[in-house]
C-alpha cells in the first residue's frame, strides 16, 4: 500500500506490526537498525582489540615453502601435545592430522595449499576493517537505489504487509484483509484484489445462475402452458442443486474459480432430463422407468459422465476439480430425475382423476 509520507509510513507499520495476522512490514525504515546505541557501543570494544592488529602493521613478504613447513610442523607438534586432552570426536584431531601431512608435501603442493586458503583473506580482512568503524545508520543515509523502490520522488511511501499463514488458506486470507482494513481503510494489494475479485465472481455467478434459472421457467411454461408441469421439471433441478451442495460439503470438494464454471451447465442437463418425464406422462406413460426415455436417459448419463471423467483425471488441479464436480452434480442430477419425478407424476395422476 502507498502512504502520503515516511512519518505516516512509520506510524502505519507500527501498526500493522502489531496485528496478529501480521508476519512482517517492509519499508524503508526496516533497514536502520534498532538500539544502534548499545550495538555501536560493543563494536567499538570489539575494535578497540582487533583494529590494531588490522591497521597499522607493516606488510611482511609471502613466505617460502620452508617457512609454511616451519609453520604446519610447529602448530602439528602443539597440538599433538594436547591432542590426548581432546574429545574422541574433536575436530582438531583431523586438523593436527592434516597440518602434519601438510608438512610432508612437495614445496609446490605446498605453496598451492597455502595460496587456495589464503587467496580471499586480504578481502576479508578488508571488510572487518570497514564493519568495526560503522556509523549511525538513517533513513537519510539509506543507499538511493534501495530507497528508490520505498520512497517516489514526491514523497509518497511503499508498505509492504506480509500475511501469517498461507494466502492460499481462505481462514487466513479474510483475517488478513480485515484486520489490514481495520487500521486502513484504503489499503491495497493481492489480498484485496483476490478478495474483490472472488466476490465479483460469485456475484456474477449468482446472477447468471438467477437470470437462467428464471429463464427456464418462462420458457417451460411457454412450452407446457401448466405452471404444475413447469414446477415439475423445475423441481428437481433445484433438489440436484441441493444434493450436489451436500455432498460437495461432504467429499470434501472445494468450490473454486476453476470449476464453478461448471455449475450452469448442469441446468441444462437437468432440464433436459426431466422434461422427457414430464412429456411422456403427459403422453399417457404410466411407468417412467420402465419406459425406453428412462433407459435412454441412463445411457446419456453415462455417456457424458465418461466426457466429465476424463476432465477429472487430468493434470491440471483446476481442470480436475472441475471434472470432479461435474461428475458428482450429474450423479445427483441423475438421483433427482430417477426418484423424484417418478414419486410426483402417479401422484398428480390421482388428483387428475
Amino acid at each position: 500500500m502507498i502512504v502520503p509520507s515516511l512519518t505516516v509510513a512509520a506510524e502505519r507499520a507500527k501498526q500493522f506490526d502489531a496485528l496478529p495476522s501480521v508476519s512482517s512490514v517492509l519499508w524503508l525504515g526496516m533497514f536502520v537498525p534498532e538500539d544502534q546505541t548499545e550495538k555501536l557501543a560493543m563494536i567499538q570494544d570489539t575494535a578497540s582489540i582487533l583494529l590494531p592488529t588490522l591497521i597499522g602493521q607493516e606488510a611482511q613478504p609471502a613466505p617460502d615453502a620452508a617457512a609454511l613447513r616451519a609453520s604446519a610442523v610447529s602448530a602439528a607438534q602443539k597440538l599433538g601435545a594436547v591432542i590426548d586432552k581432546t574429545a574422541p570426536d574433536s575436530p582438531l584431531r583431523d586438523i593436527q592430522k592434516s597440518l602434519a601431512k601438510l608438512a610432508t608435501l612437495p614445496d609446490a603442493q605446498l605453496l598451492a595449499a597455502n595460496t587456495a586458503l589464503t587467496r580471499f583473506l586480504p578481502e576479508q580482512l578488508t571488510q572487518l576493517v570497514d564493519v568495526l568503524q560503522p556509523t549511525p545508520v538513517t533513513i537519510e543515509s539509506i543507499p538511493q537505489d534501495i530507497a528508490r523502490d520505498y520512497v517516489l520522488p514526491d514523497g509518497r511511501a511503499l508498505l509492504k504487509i506480509l500475511p501469517k499463514g498461507r494466502m492460499s488458506d481462505s481462514n487466513v486470507l479474510y483475517r488478513f484483509l480485515h484486520d489490514m482494513l481495520s487500521i486502513d481503510k484504503n489499503t491495497a494489494g493481492t489480498a484485496l484484489e483476490v478478495v474483490e475479485s472472488a466476490h465479483t465472481m460469485v456475484h456474477a455467478f449468482s446472477m447468471a445462475a438467477i437470470s437462467a434459472l428464471v429463464m427456464i421457467a418462462v420458457i417451460l411454461f411457454v412450452a407446457l402452458r401448466r405452471l404444475l408441469d413447469m414446477a415439475l421439471v423445475l423441481a428437481p433441478l433445484l433438489l440436484s442443486a441441493l444434493l450436489t451442495v451436500i455432498l460437495i460439503v461432504t467429499v470434501p470438494e472445494s468450490l473454486n474459480f476453476a470449476n464453478i464454471i461448471a455449475l450452469p451447465l448442469l441446468l441444462g442437463v437437468g432440464v433436459s432430463f426431466n422434461i422427457y418425464f414430464v412429456m411422456n406422462w403427459r403422453a399417457g406413460i404410466k411407468s417412467p422407468l420402465t419406459s425406453p426415455t428412462a433407459h435412454a436417459v441412463l445411457f446419456s448419463a453415462l455417456t457424458t459422465g465418461t466426457a466429465f471423467g476424463s476432465l477429472a483425471a487430468s493434470q491440471h488441479p483446476g481442470t480436475a476439480s472441475m471434472g470432479r464436480l461435474l461428475l458428482m452434480s450429474l450423479a445427483c442430477t441423475l438421483v433427482a430425475t430417477l426418484t423424484f419425478i417418478p414419486a410426483l407424476l402417479p401422484k398428480r395422476k390421482i388428483d387428475a382423476e
